[in-house]
């Protein structure tokens, strides 16, 4: 399935925050791949999109899983030969359910939000050198800010999500090493805060729609030659890491 367009990986791209942001990517004349770990929801989320003529395909991708990732890397490798955009979005928050212990809250959000946004990224690196655009979008949280959060002052100072802001900063911490290893090969690797949005994952209790949340992330994903790498941005700026 060759194409000449711009080609983007969303990972958990089948509801919220990832779908806006495949949604408006596809919007920009980008071909899509929403990477969906249960490939009918995925297939659903898909065709209402594609009822309106945009470029967005389903593929299966469980961030945890090495086979799944390395089957998806294999058949983008096969179908398109190369990468232009990961956007690394599959996150979970466990802070609040009652029924683990805080170590099993933590090992279950550090095996999706870290661990896997890195086996995702590493398997998807080989695929973006071939780009002559390649781009990196960690989708990150304003909560794993060691500098906001030392602000007593801030909005969200005493917010207390211990695990999620701990799998964030990591994702930070990760954001700073990535773009230095991957600058001589001209991959741009940045994180964004899309904000408190209003998703099944916050019980939509959040001030921001997925549409609003989606737009820092896409315009990241297609910043030109110019823009930034190893930045820490929401839509009002840069960020304190």
């Amino acid at each position: 399935m060759g194409t000449n367009k711009t080609i983007a990986l969303v990972s958990g791209a089948n509801r919220g925050i990832g779908l806006a942001i495949a949604a408006g990517l596809a919007r920009r004349d980008v071909h899509v791949l929403l990477g969906c770990r249960d490939l009918d929801r995925g297939e659903e989320a898909a065709a209402a999109l594609r009822a309106d003529d945009l470029q967005v395909w389903p593929v299966q991708l469980d961030t945890t899983d090495d086979a799944s990732v390395t089957a998806l890397a294999a058949l983008i490798a096969r179908d398109y030969g190369h990468l232009d955009v990961l956007v690394d979005n599959a996150g979970i928050g466990l802070d609040y359910d009652p029924t683990l212990s805080v170590v099993e809250r933590l090992e279950r959000t550090l095996a999706v939000n870290v661990v896997g946004t890195v086996r995702l990224t590493e398997a998807m690196i080989p695929l973006l050198e071939k780009s002559d655009r390649a781009r990196i979008v960690v989708v990150s949280s304003s909560l794993g800010s060691f500098g906001l959060r030392a602000d007593p002052s801030w909005a969200y100072a005493d917010t207390k999500m211990p695990t999620y802001q701990a799998s964030k900063a990591a994702l930070n911490s990760l954001t700073v090493s990535y773009a230095g290893d991957l600058a001589a090969k001209g991959i741009k690797v940045n994180a964004v805060c899309p904000g408190y949005t209003a998703t099944a994952a916050t019980g939509f209790a959040g001030t921001r729609t997925p549409e609003q949340a989606a737009v820092i992330a896409i315009a990241f994903a297609l910043i030109d030659g110019e823009g930034p790498t190893g930045s820490f941005v929401d839509d009002s700026g840069e960020l304190p890491w």
